[in-house]
Parts: structure tokens; sequence; C-alpha cells
């Protein structure tokens, strides 16, 4: 318990460091490690359970979420899976702690591109729609590869279809409490990079979206 207290601390005082209320930041990979790593070990230990990727994730989960912030989670989580997949996160008391938006990369991009598809301006423009409504979220823009390919070539590719995705939301005026992308190139898998279904599961960009119940008060 005592480490818990002392890692919540640290990670308070990183983030009141390294965060400007309403400030967009931009991360590439392994951006925020330090704030990240400290959070995500909270909430490993508070779930009982792995963040595969934990480093950003953690970063951003905040205050616990009471009745006023579950319920600012569900509302937009029922909005958003009209149009993408939602993923409620949840701790040990079975309270959301944030939303895992995921879009698929073929919806996104063309093979090994990291520009804008024609076809993803309808995905983005119905995400923004609901996001708008929303200004309290704190996102990460993540992107991830599955295996194929060099470590380099994928971490390069990650980092620059997140920042696509960011820049089209900001670009289309997203008011958003703070906004950063990061790329993870192939280290958090979701499925097995064995098979083509696999891999087609890895190859995604993901909005991590968090709030602060105080915000909402």
């Amino acid at each position: 318990m005592k480490k818990l207290i002392l890692l919540a601390s640290a990670v308070c005082l990183l983030c009141a460091a390294c965060t400007t209320p309403g400030k967009r930041t931009a991360w590439g990979a392994g951006g925020g490690a330090a704030v990240g790593a400290l959070a995500g070990a909270i909430i490993a230990n508070n779930t009982g359970g792995q963040s595969h990727q934990g480093a950003i994730y953690g970063a951003l989960a905040g205050a616990a979420a009471g009745g006023l912030l579950g319920n600012y989670y569900d509302a937009q989580a029922k909005e958003l899976a009209a149009i993408a997949d939602v993923t409620k996160v949840k701790d040990a008391n079975g309270k959301t702690i944030r939303l895992v938006i995921t879009l698929k990369n073929e919806i996104l991009f063309e093979s090994s591109n990291a520009a804008l598809s024609a076809a993803s301006v309808t995905t983005l423009n119905d995400l923004l729609r609901v996001l708008k409504k929303y200004p309290k979220n704190n996102i990460v823009v993540a992107g991830h590869t599955d295996s194929t390919g060099s470590d380099e070539l994928n971490n390069t590719l990650s980092v620059q279809r997140a920042k696509s995705v960011y820049d089209y939301l900001l670009a289309n005026n997203l008011q958003t409490k703070s906004i950063q992308y990061v790329g993870y190139g192939e280290t958090s898998p979701v499925a097995d990079n064995s098979t083509a279904a696999g891999r087609a599961k890895n190859r995604r960009v993901e909005l991590l979206i968090t709030a602060n119940e105080k915000d909402l008060q």
C-alpha cells in the first residue's frame, strides 16, 4: 500500500510538471515512459492484471471513476459503439477507468502507408461528431502494427499513422482537455501475429479516452 501511495504521488507530480490543462502535446515512440511506467504499475496493481500499453494508458488514468464519471463514460461509449469497437477498461471494483476506441487500419490507410485514405473520412468525421460532445476528454491516439517488417519500420509507421489521425482531429476543430499521439510499433499485439487474421487485428489505431471527475462538476 505504501508503494502504491508513493507511486500515485509520483505520477501526480510528474503529470503536473508535464501537462497544462488544455495544452496539446505530441509524443513519439516511447514518449512519457517515466510517467506511464509509474501509473501503469498502479493500474496493474489495482486491477490484478497487466496493461498491454501501460506506459501511456496509465499516464492518463487520472482519478477513480465515480458515478458522475461513470455516466460520462457510458454516454459516449454508447454513441461511439456505432462507429468503432469500444472497450471499457475497468478496475477491480468494476469502475470504468478509460475507454479504448479501436479503428482498423484497413479503414484508415492503404498498405504500408501513413496517409489517410479517402474512405477514412466518413469514419473520422463520425468520430469527431461524437467526441466534440465530450470536451473534457483526455485522448491519446495510439498507433500499432503487426510483426511484419523491422522494428524500426514498424515503430516509425505506427507513430506516423497515429499522428495522421491526431492531425485530422485537430484540423477539424476538436476541442478537448488534452490530446497526444504515440506509436507502439509491434510491441502491443492483441492477436496472434502468425496468422493473417491476427495480423489484421494488430494493425490498428486506438483512441484512449480518460477524464477526471472533478472536471465534470
